[in-house]
Order: C-alpha cells, then structure tokens, then sequence
C-alpha cells in the first residue's frame, strides 16, 4: 500500500513546525536515508503525534528539528527559527524530554531546575517560584529536595516534563514521554501533556510507540516508515486514507426477516463487495460508504435494522495497514 506525502505550497506562520524536503543521509557513500524528503507542518497549539517503526526516522528527525544534528537536504523551521541557523533561538523556545531522560542524579529536584533554569538567564525571583510551581503541576512538590537519583521511573519521566518547561516553551518535543512506567503513572503524564496544552497553548511534538497514548492526546499524526512520511492527519483522516484503498466493513443485526433474505437485498446495492453471515451478524464489505444505501435496501426489503456500525479501525490497525509493504 503505497501513500503520497503531500507537497507544502506555501509557508504561512500558522506553524509551530515546518519542515520542507527535509533530508538526513548517513554513511561514507550517503547511502543511507535516515529521513527522506520531509514535508511536515505541525499547527501552533496542536498536539501533534510522530510514530513509525523502530529505525523509521523519528529520533534523527527530531534531533535535526531540535538543532542537535544538521540536515544534509531541504530546511525547517521551529517556532518561526531555522533549524540551521538560528538553533540558539530554537533553543530558547523550546524544551525537549528525550528518553532517556539525564539529570544530576546527586542533586535534588530543585537544585537540578534551579541549574537549568540559569542557562537562561532567569532572574532568581522568578525562577525560585517557576521552580516550585513546575514541580507542583507534575506532582513532586513533596520531593522538591530529595535528590533525583532515588527517584522512581514514573516520578524522573514528570521531573524531566518539569525540567522541559523550565523555559516556559513555545514548542514541547516529547520523546517516548510513558515509556517504562505503570498504567497509572502513564495516564497522569497524558493528563499533564492534554492540561499543558489547553492551559497554555503550547505546541507538543510527541513520538512514541504507544499507540492508544497518540489516539488519546494527540490532534494530528504522522506515520513515517523508512524515513518517509507515509500519512499524516487526525486518526479520522487516516481512516478516510485506509478506505479509499481497501473499503469500510459494517456490522448489522436484522430484525423481521431472516439474515439471508437481507444478504440478499444488500448484495445488489452497487459497491457491496463481500457479504458474511456470522450468527446474529451480517458483515458487508463495500467499497465506500454505504450506509443509506444499505439500510434502505434491508427497509424495502421489509426488514428493520437494529444494529448497523461500521468497524471502527483504532490507530494501531490503522498504522499496520499503513506501513504495510513498505
């Protein structure tokens, strides 16, 4: 299954995140194509998620939009700064939870913000108060002078969302942001991430494997494969992309006349392609939507529907069928 990435036609400063023919190439001879002609724009004020497989180009893409690695092709943008030239600015703007996560592990929490938070030059004042108000929003305020080092993977994932936001950013570049910590601990950082975006506007750039996490949170996604962008757009969206190549699968129960007989009417409605009969259930797979089409006919036929759904494909389907063949 193959899906085009869409070419940017103009550059607006509606993006938090622009990258136009963004390229890595990796090796003596430039053979390997980390990350391949990169069209991407993330919104001001989304929470936009970035999967792929393992060795798909997410870190290296990231790292290159961070100003950590320097493109080999094309240009981007992050929060309205280069990502070549004017690095320190996207510095400035954003913060970045990489995974893992580093800290002092032999200062406490407050004396590791207190280090970050005068790389930028903060007045005492107002840092002091960030410092104990960050730790308040991610839960730690009572490890505010504990050291770091005995802190548990769920609590260094928070500390280190704290640490991002030191800064006050634009931008949030997440990486793997649940990963290694208990379902519980998993759902207080979605929390956090879903708060800090609709509290304070700002822009998450998030990958991860977790796929029920991206479904959860995230406005917009986009699925890279082999350091190509494959689809990009809500979980909607990319169901839309999924059955415009392979159809839409609905369930029905039908009352007042045998199964059959409403196989029988369904089967001559144009763009049904497969019937099944399963027990109680009809399956139909048809090319496009069919909804109205298929309850009128099962109606003239003088049955009455009493379930008709479609079968909703969650994005973890949805990201297999896309990078299939890929």
């Amino acid at each position: 299954m193959e899906f085009e990435q869409s070419e940017i036609v103009q550059h607006t400063d509606q993006f938090a995140i622009e990258t136009i023919h963004l390229s890595k190439i990796f090796g003596k001879e430039n053979q390997i194509r980390a990350v391949d002609n990169l069209n991407l724009q993330v919104r001001k004020g989304e929470v936009f998620g970035f999967v792929g497989p393992n060795g798909a180009g997410k870190t290296t893409t990231m790292k290159m939009l961070i100003g950590l690695l320097e493109p080999s092709e094309g240009s981007g943008k992050v929060a309205g700064f280069d990502i070549v030239r004017e690095v320190i600015n996207i510095r400035e703007t954003t913060g970045v939870l990489p995974e893992p996560a580093g800290f002092y592990d032999n200062l406490t929490a407050r004396q590791n913000l207190r280090f970050y938070a005068k790389l930028y030059n903060m007045d005492s004042k107002i840092r002091e108060q960030r410092i104990v108000s960050l730790l308040e929003t991610v839960g730690l305020a009572r490890a505010i002078d504990q050291k770091t080092g005995g802190f548990s993977t769920g609590m260094r994932k928070r500390f280190g969302l704290a640490q991002a936001l030191i800064n006050e950013p634009l931008v949030l570049f997440l990486d793997e942001p649940t990963s290694g910590i208990d379902p519980l601990g998993a759902q207080m950082m979605r929390d956090l991430i879903k708060d800090l975006n609709r509290s304070k506007g700002v822009t998450v750039f998030l990958s991860s494997h977790s796929m029920e996490e991206v479904e959860e949170i995230c406005d917009r996604i986009a699925i890279i494969a082999r350091g190509k962008l494959l689809a990009v757009g809500s979980v909607e969206d990319l169901r839309d992309i999924v059955r415009a190549k392979e159809g839409v699968r609905y369930l029905l129960e039908v009352q007042d006349i045998p199964l059959s007989e409403a196989a029988e009417a369904i089967k001559n409605v144009e763009g049904v392609q497969a019937l099944e009969i399963q027990g109680v259930t009809l399956y139909v797979n048809t090319k496009m939507k069919l909804r109205t089409e298929i309850a009128k006919a099962i109606k003239t036929a003088g049955g009455t529907v009493s379930m008709f759904e479609e079968e909703e494909m969650n994005l973890q389907k949805l990201f297999l069928k896309i990078i299939e063949g890929t």
